[in-house]
Order: structure tokens, then sequence, then C-alpha cells
């Protein structure tokens, strides 16, 4: 259904004027008596409930990307980290910044008797999540808080009905820290704010907030997946971040995504599995950015009719259920350039760099260039056809001329020839007995003096014949001046000779 429509429909559904008072209307509708009414009339219209369908209204409508950054979970994605977080024996799921529940769906989808813990620090956003939890009938701790300072503004728990849940909100809001089995996040991307005492005792000094999110879902249970900014696989803001969490042996897998998988933002994604029980200091590194599908999302425009009856056609990418499978696959096995596991010593050695390609070999395919000596041989030769013109000029008058550049160039070169040839020395492999000669086709000089010479004498330079030519061209117009100026010296001198005013001298003197 087009995001236009839906909203309208929703909007009917729990009476709004506006879709700005929908969190109220939906708050309003949960505690009321007819909650069981919204709950039918919500499944006629959205039938299918392993989509949170109210997700799409209220990151339309309501998501704060400028200062809460946020960006809800699209259907794959949440997907993806249910399976990459499951453990055998789960039964409470803790889900850190959950939003509208994105993630939660997606673990419920999986086993209907798992119990959550959510907690999320828009106020705004917590009726869509406690419908989300009643009309799917999951028993759920809900707490309105801000994770990283600590700080609980309300509880609320979903009680388990024999269709729905229902809603009951404690007299007092919910502060014990509840141990989960597994843990899930989507949290907002590079945040600069405060971080609590409490989350500081799992970090490096050099902690940033992406990686407080993480400590934290590691206090609160034993395996934990975590969407995250691709940026902290490599960053050296958050090298010391990585280096800690591989030297616990915490971090199994890191995923790298394909961009423009949110339907709000296009930057590259990552996931990172984690698991405390786990002791190895290995990490498997996966390349998921090329195992994607497109999908087409059509938009009625805003504002008048003319925007309004068009429909705009955005595409983001996504992940087919063959492709999750996939991706699961390879966080336990070694796959050609996919997914491989790195020892401890070879991450350090990189910088403790999460992304795949620098710890893949470089594979070339059939010859990649001709023998040493052969390439060497052509280049001389070139040199040896540069070298056959050399031109010797004076400092000043190669200034004058514009060959100074052309002298620093030669120069440079040579110190390029020297250091190629020091390094086709040290070969142990290879033997090449070629070297690249110097170039010697100008130097300059502090003596008044500008020669141009063919220096082969069995070569002559190509240029040669062309220069020649240029030369008798140059001397034609010099004798065609010389002989203008000397006709017209002759026709001044006639008139005087012939007066006698210009007179020879005698041969006797």
């Amino acid at each position: 259904m087009e995001l236009k429509e839906l909203t309208s429909r929703i909007c009917d559904l729990f009476g709004c004027v506006s879709v700005d008072t929908l969190p109220d209307k939906i708050m309003f509708a949960l505690f009321s008596q007819n909650s069981t009414l919204y709950f039918e009339k919500y499944k006629e219209l959205c039938p299918d409930l392993t989509v949170d369908w109210l997700q799409r209204v209220y990151q339309f409508y309501h998501a704060d990307r400028k200062e809460k950054k946020q960006d809800y979970t699209p259907v794959s994605l949440a997907k993806l980290v249910s399976f990459l977080s499951y453990m055998p024996s789960e039964k409470l799921v803790y889900d850190c910044c959950c939003g509208s529940g994105a993630l939660t769906i997606q673990k419920w989808c999986t086993n209907p008797d798992l119990k959550f813990v959510c907690e999320e620090l828009d106020e705004r956003v917590i009726p869509i999540l406690l419908f989300n939890l009643c009309i799917r009938n999951i028993e759920a701790t809900v707490i309105n808080k801000d994770i990283l300072s600590g700080n609980i503004i309300h509880s609320y728990n979903t009680i388990k009905g024999t269709v729905y849940a229902s809603v009951q909100r404690p007299m007092f809001p919910e502060t014990e820290l509840m141990k989960a089995d597994v843990g899930v996040s989507n949290p907002p991307f590079n945040l600069r704010v405060s971080v609590s005492e409490t989350i500081l005792k799992d970090l490096p000094q050099n902690y940033t907030c992406n990686f407080a999110f993480v400590a934290h879902c590691l206090q609160r249970s034993d395996r934990c997946a975590l969407i995250l900014p691709r940026g902290v696989l490599t960053s050296e803001e958050e090298k010391e971040c990585r280096k800690f969490l591989i030297e616990k042996g915490w971090l199994q897998a890191a995923i790298s995504l394909p961009e423009k998988m949110f339907e709000s933002t296009s930057v590259a994604t990552c996931i990172l599995v984690l698991d405390k029980r786990e002791k190895s200091k290995d990490v498997m590194l996966i390349n998921a950015e090329e195992m994607k599908s497109v999908e087409v999302r059509e938009q009625r425009g805003e504002g008048d009719a003319s925007h309004y009856n068009r429909i705009y056609k955005k595409e983001f990418n996504t992940f087919s259920d063959e492709q999750i499978a996939a991706i699961c696959e390879l966080t336990i096995k070694e796959q050609d350039s996919f997914s491989k596991r790195i020892s401890q010593e070879e991450l350090e050695q990189h910088g403790y760099n999460l992304i795949i390609g620098p710890y893949l070999p470089i594979e070339f395919e059939g010859t990649v260039h001709r023998d040493f000596n052969a390439i060497i041989s052509d280049i001389n030769r070139i040199i040896r056809e540069r070298n056959v013109i050399k031109v010797t000029v004076n400092k000043v008058w190669a200034e004058k001329l514009g060959l100074t550049e052309v002298i620093r160039d030669c120069e440079a070169s040579n110190e390029i020839v020297k250091a190629m040839n020091e390094s086709l020395a040290s070969f142990k492999n290879y033997e090449v007995k070629e070297k690249i000669i110097e170039n010697k086709y100008i130097q300059s000089s502090n003596s008044k003096v500008f020669v141009i010479e063919n220096t082969d004498k069995e070569i002559l330079s190509s240029i040669m014949p062309f220069f020649m030519n240029m030369y008798k061209q140059h001397l034609y117009y010099l004798n065609n001046e010389e002989n203008r100026l000397l006709a017209e010296l002759r026709d001044s001198m006639l008139p005087l000779l012939m007066n006698e005013d210009l007179m020879l001298k005698d041969s006797d003197e």
C-alpha cells in the first residue's frame, strides 16, 4: 500500500484529524476499554504482522534524524539481526534503542514465546511500540530511557493474553537492569554525548558512543548483534575499541553491508556479532556488500493536488530470505572472497581493520607483464632517441626560452631512474640484466653557451629532418631579407655616385 494512503487509513482508524496526533491517539486506544476493537480493525487494514506498518508512517512524519539520529530498521536488516543473534536457549531478548520495535518483531517471528526488554529514549514513539507489542501478544517490559546516561523516564509492561496483550503502567518506573540472553540493537549512529560511568567501566579510554552501545548490550546479554555505521570497522578513532573487543575474545564476526539499505539515509552500515561465551580471538570478516536485491517503493507527493497526484519511486537495497541465509552461513564458514577468519595477530598487523579486503590475497589472471628486461630495453630505446639531440644552454637564456622546467624534469627523471635501478638490482628471485640509462638530452651551463648537437654518430635524430627544413626555411627568409636590404643599399648609393657626392677611394690610398 502506498504511504499516503496507508497514513490516511491509519489516521481514520484511530480518529486522527492530523498525523501529528497519531501517537497520542494510539496511546489513548491502548488504555481504552475498546482496545481489542482497534486491534481487530488494524489487522483488517494490515494483516501481515511480520511487517511494522506503523514504523513507515512514524518514520516519514515524526522521525528526528537531526538531533536523535533516528533511522528505523528495515525489515530485511531486522531479520538478519534476528538470525545472527540467535541462541538455542534464548528466552529473554534485550532490544536496545528499540524504536517502534522492528528488531523485536523479527525476533518474535522466529519464536512467539520469547519475552523482551525494550528500551527507547523517544517518548513519542513509545505508543507505536506498545501497540506493536500488544497486537502481536508479546510479553515485554518497555522502558522510556536515555540509555547512555542511564536516566529513566517511564516504564510499561505488556501482559500476554489469549489473543492480544494489554498494557500496564507501574506506579514507579522499572529501574532494575534485567539480564537477557540475547541483545539486538540499531542505535543512533555517531552520537557525541556523555556516557554513564556504568558503561564506561567496560570501555577503553578512547571510546565512542557507537561502542558505548556495544558495551551496554554486552553488559545486558551474553550474545548480541548490532547495526552500526560501516566506519566503525576502520576508523582510527575507534581502533582501541575494536582492539579491546578482540583481545577479550568477544567479537565473533564483522559484516560489511551495502549502502542505501535504509529508506531515510544512504549511509553504509555493518553488523557486529559478539558473544561473551566465546573466547576465540579470531574474527570472521564478511563482505555482504554485493549480496543484495533492489526494492522499489512508491510514495505520493506532499502538498497541493499537483504534487499529491504525482507518484515518486524510490529505490533502496534489501536482502531476500535466501541472501539472509547465505550471510548467516558465512559467519561459520569461509568462502572465497566473501568470508575469512582472521587471527588476532593478522588483525593487529592491519591496525585492527575489520574490512575483509586487506586480508585477501591479490590474484592475477594470465600474464600480467612482459619480461622486465624486454620492458627496460624498450624504455632505453626511447631514452636513447631523446638523448640523440643534446641541448646545452646558459641558465639565463634557458629561463628566457622557457627551458628551466624542462631541465628540472630531466634531473627529476634521473632521480627516478636511479631509484628504479636500485630496486631492480635488489630482486633476489628474478634476474634483471638491463639497467635504465640516464637522461642526457638537456643541461644548463654558467658559460655563455647555447649548443644543439646530434650526439650519436650512427643515429640521426628523427627531429633533425624537421629541424633542417625549419633551418632552411629560416635561411631562405634571412637570404631574402639580406637581398632586399642589399638592393636598398645599392639604390641608395647609386644617385650619390652619379653626382659624385660619394667618391670612391683611389686604389693607391
